[in-house]
């Protein structure tokens, strides 16, 4: 069977979590009794999961820590349904990206104890589908993916805990994307475990520049400055009823896998209205904070229309060397990408307008036209 055509079976991400964050959450959560069972699968895979990470922690992490990064990281920026899934799958087809892969964002401290791997990416093999829920976006333990819930693991800093949690998803932004209410020894593990996933990142997938796409940092840039001051930012951004939509529909379809918790649309509804101003404003704030040089803005609609030239500007806005060593690949991936259909909206008209009204701030400031 094509690994695309798997049906498969999500489990929320804490299967390899510390248990000390497992607890903090639990005590801080409730658990819809519908979801106990669900909760109850993701204990033990966690337990058994446990003596791994304790060895990985013990005597590996110290060692990779240490090493010094030979290329300031570049961060994909720009809110979910945007394109920076695309944009980071395309990037990484550079030989020399490294990025954090889809079994190390569930198991950050299960990558270099040689049993461990076998066990649970053979495991997260049989269970991952082909395809996501939402998107149809092809998965597989291997490929690129959004280190946010990796980061979570240790630190109890996690924007996408809102995914087990969502009716905290506003309490979340705001604690794990702004840092409100974070003291400055949980930052600092938060920092220290970000420099050691990146680390782990370099040696797991051999490139010498770690390239990240994880959306919740489009709030954080002040943070991630703070540790690489010399860090490349790519901003992708879309037209915003498109990206309400396709955040609408990617919920719908991807929640009832993850969620601990019961609730609403209605609710998950406003909370995509309220998240997308926090985030698209806390970007436009702390854009400026960016060095000349280091930032570079780009459209989805342009990036899908003419990926290779946008590529190409990326590269040579951002200082990054090796585009022509690069370009068969790029080009392989867009030969590829051809034969994939993205999902269709439909959209009622008082819908559309809310949205225009809402987010004004964001077709004036990218220049998208409004249609009422």
């Amino acid at each position: 069977m094509a690994e695309s055509s798997k049906k498969g079976f999500l489990l929320p991400p804490a299967v390899g979590y510390s248990l000390s964050v497992m607890a903090s959450l639990l005590f801080r959560n409730r658990v819809s009794f519908r979801y106990v069972p669900r909760l109850l699968i993701t204990l033990i895979i966690n337990l058994v999961n446990l003596p791994f990470r304790i060895y990985e922690r013990i005597l590996i992490n110290p060692r990779i820590s240490k090493k010094e990064l030979d290329h300031p990281p570049i961060f994909i920026l720009g809110h979910w349904r945007s394109g920076t899934t695309h944009l980071h799958n395309l990037l990484c087809k550079d030989p020399r990206m490294a990025y954090a892969s889809t079994f190390q964002s569930v198991f950050p401290d299960t990558l270099f104890s040689w049993l461990g791997r076998f066990i649970f990416e053979g495991f997260a093999r049989l269970l991952i589908p082909g395809t996501r829920k939402g998107d149809n976006v092809i998965l597989g333990t291997r490929l690129p993916q959004e280190e946010e819930f990796a980061l979570g693991d240790k630190t109890p800093v996690c924007y996408y805990y809102f995914w087990m949690f969502p009716r905290r998803m506003r309490e979340y932004y705001d604690r794990c994307v702004r840092m409100l209410g974070i003291s400055d020894g949980r930052r600092e593990s938060w920092r220290s475990d970000y420099k050691l996933l990146i680390a782990k990142a370099l040696r797991d997938t051999s490139g010498d520049r770690f390239l990240s796409k994880n959306p919740p940092n489009t709030g954080r840039i002040r943070f991630l400055l703070e540790t690489y001051p010399e860090a490349r930012f790519i901003h992708i951004h879309r037209n915003p009823v498109e990206v309400y939509l396709s955040t609408q529909n990617f919920f719908r379809k991807m929640m009832p896998h993850l969620q601990l918790q019961t609730i609403d649309q209605e609710q998950i509804n406003e909370d995509i209205f309220e998240v997308y101003k926090m985030l698209m404003k806390d970007y436009l704030k702390q854009r400026s904070l960016i060095p000349e040089g280091q930032l570079v803005e780009v459209s989805f609609e342009k990036l899908e229309k003419d990926p290779m030239t946008v590529t190409k500007r990326i590269y040579s806005s951002l200082g990054i060397d090796g585009f022509d060593q690069a370009e068969s690949h790029f080009q392989q991936y867009v030969d590829q990408m051809k034969s994939y259909r993205k999902n269709r909206h439909e959209i009622a008209p008082e819908l559309e307008e809310r949205i225009q009204k809402e987010w004004d701030f964001a077709f004036t400031e990218w220049g998208y036209q409004k249609n009422i």
